[in-house]
């Protein structure tokens, strides 16, 4: 009786692990996605932004589809303007449909060098 109680329980521990595990690496992986291809819009160089936007989602979905584990409905935006570059990554997985990864991240694009040049601390 004990172990016909126990056994699948623990069964049904470890699937839940397994698939929080899996959840986990693709939260993972979206965040450092994101970031990772925004750092590449953030510097101006003569592109415009609506082609910058399309090479950055270009690169997002080129890596995530390599990366990813459990999520497969994914919805890439990219909003770029002169100040910022605003990633959202969002979906599911097949398993547990209602259980969806949301991400969103915002890049700066500042001019680190034009500032430290302005700056007076390199004249002293």
């Amino acid at each position: 009786m004990e172990a016909a109680l126990l056994v699948p329980g623990i069964c049904l521990l470890l699937v839940y692990i397994v698939f929080f595990t899996l959840y986990a690496h693709d939260y993972a992986v979206c965040a450092h996605t994101a970031l990772e291809s925004g750092i590449k819009g953030v510097y101006r160089d003569g592109v415009g932004d609506s082609q910058k936007a399309q090479d950055i989602k270009a690169d997002l979905e080129q890596k995530l589809s390599q990366r990813l584990l459990w999520m497969r409905e994914k919805e890439v935006e990219i909003q770029v303007n002169p100040i910022r570059v605003a990633i959202r990554i969002s979906g599911g997985g097949y398993y547990f449909p209602e259980e969806r990864i949301e991400v969103e991240r915002t890049i700066y694009r500042t001019a680190p060098c034009e500032t430290i040049r302005r700056s007076k601390w390199l004249k002293e």
